[in-house]
């Protein structure tokens, strides 16, 4: 029997994709939707009048868009609403010691795509970021 160093050297940690996702405790926001590996947290806000959503994704899966931007949609029961994001660059910071990200964005909306999405159930809500689309069920 012989001795190896590549067998030393060898990963034993599995991808994350196998792992069981652990949750994060986070105290910044609403958690409104959730999909294995991410959650999503939503909050109406209001600057100057105006209401907006931030939302704050934490993952797996790091986020960087240049100049596009990315759109979020509510699937309602017969309906669907689609609202953009209001900076076109998007970028994920890394939670110091995992292998997990954090995502800040918010989305411009006017006063009856608030009220209609705070009074109509929603059943699901998609991320777009260029040709990914990501999706959440709802709590």
């Amino acid at each position: 029997m012989g001795f190896s160093f590549s067998n030393l050297l060898k990963s034993k940690k599995e991808p994350i994709s196998n792992q069981v996702f652990p949750k994060i405790k986070f105290d910044g926001g609403t958690k409104y939707a959730e999909n294995e590996t991410c959650d999503v947290y939503l909050d109406f806000e209001e600057l100057g009048g105006f209401p907006f959503i931030k939302t704050i994704l934490i993952g797996d899966f790091p986020i960087k868009v240049k100049r596009v931007g990315c759109s979020l949609t509510f699937l309602f029961e017969n309906e669907t609403l689609t609202i953009h994001s209001d900076n076109t660059d998007i970028q994920s910071n890394a939670i110091k010691n995992s292998p997990f990200h954090i995502s800040e964005i918010d989305f411009e909306l006017d006063e009856n795509q608030a009220a209609k999405i705070k009074n109509n159930p929603v059943l699901r809500i998609e991320y777009v970021f260029k040709n990914e689309t990501y999706s959440f069920k709802t709590i």
